[in-house]
């Protein structure tokens, strides 16, 4: 045999060597991500629920999901619980807890969330994410009208730019997936079984892409109703059409009666700093103030025909909102 061929022939069962090995590495892999979906299913999916609401008077029926938070809490979207006159959640064994044992900790409109108060049953609780890195695998258990049991689909999460304007709503995820039949308050895991987020919906035109509740919002969001039933948030009575650009705020109204108002602040004051903080935008405002406490007094620095001045002005509740989500226009 010539030396040619001889190098032909090594070269060959070298070339064969890593074709095998690749297709069993390739296997090999394959079976790890299968085992690690399990592992995902059997630790998180105990805590996921089917929420099912009925209005006898408005003929109305809707589906949708949740999470168990603790052992007698369950969160769910906010606008599934709308007009419900009977709440009844099923458990992944079979089990189904009617309404009078479902009662409603709280609901909060701005961060489309509702915490469920659950008697005489201890639940399963799911783990809370608390770092969510763009690009990571999410993972969605959910029930479908056609499903015995949890359905399993994979997708990648993103950071959108959509939400984020009040104080207590961080920026929604995006979770790109092939999925189209995931009922509002689904839950999405990370590989750890650590939840991410819930489905809020879907982005109009993009049917591969759904908007999650992020588990930073559902964390804080959720403590706050189980301890106070709902979420106040501060407001002085400042209008800003400016409140999404990045520059610094131009107050276009003063609500009268408002705490701006009796601090004297006018329309056309540029507004500078919050309690020492500079703000840039009619965001950055918005979240400071949204999270004082009613009765707290704060300093505004203000820009006025070119001079700068201190206002003092004791803080609100917000009343009387627009109803409509994330609006960036709402007084501040």
């Amino acid at each position: 045999m010539s030396t040619y061929h001889k190098g032909f022939l090594v070269l060959s069962w070298i070339l064969a060597g890593i074709l095998l090995w690749g297709c069993s590495s390739q296997k090999n892999n394959l079976k790890s991500l299968e085992q690690g979906i399990e592992e995902v299913l059997s630790q998180a999916g105990p805590s996921v629920v089917s929420i099912s609401v009925k209005n006898q008077e408005l003929s109305l029926e809707k589906v949708g999901s949740g999470v168990i938070i603790d052992d007698q809490h369950v969160l769910t979207i906010e606008n599934l619980l709308q007009n419900a006159d009977e709440i009844t959640i099923k458990l992944q064994n079979g089990e189904e807890i009617t309404d009078s044992n479902i009662f409603i900790s709280g609901c909060d409109f701005e961060t489309n969330l509702s915490l469920l108060h659950v008697e005489g049953k201890t639940l399963k609780s799911s783990k809370m994410a608390k770092e969510i890195k763009n690009g990571c695998l999410g993972i969605v258990l959910g029930n479908t009208e056609y499903s015995r049991g949890l359905q399993v689909n994979l997708g990648t999460i993103g950071i959108s730019w959509i939400g984020g304007v009040d104080g207590y709503d961080d920026n929604l995820l995006v979770l790109t997936s092939t999925h189209n039949a995931l009922y509002p308050g689904t839950p999405v895991f990370n590989c750890n079984a650590e939840l991410i987020g819930l489905v809020e919906g879907k982005i109009e035109g993009e049917e591969q892409v759904v908007l999650l509740v992020p588990a930073t919002t559902i964390s804080e969001v959720s403590q706050i109703l189980k301890r106070d039933g709902e979420i106040k948030r501060g407001w002085v009575g400042i209008i800003s059409n400016r409140i999404c650009k990045k520059e610094r705020v131009v107050i276009s109204d003063v609500i009268e009666g408002s705490p701006a108002h009796r601090a004297g602040l006018q329309k056309g004051d540029v507004v500078i700093a919050c309690d020492g903080k500079e703000v840039y935008n009619g965001i950055e405002l918005k979240k400071t103030i949204s999270k004082f406490q009613k009765g707290i007094l704060i300093n505004l620095k203000i820009q006025r025909d070119g001079k700068e001045l201190i206002k003092k002005l004791t803080i609100d509740w917000a009343q009387n909102l627009p109803r409509k989500r994330r609006c960036p226009n709402r007084s501040i």
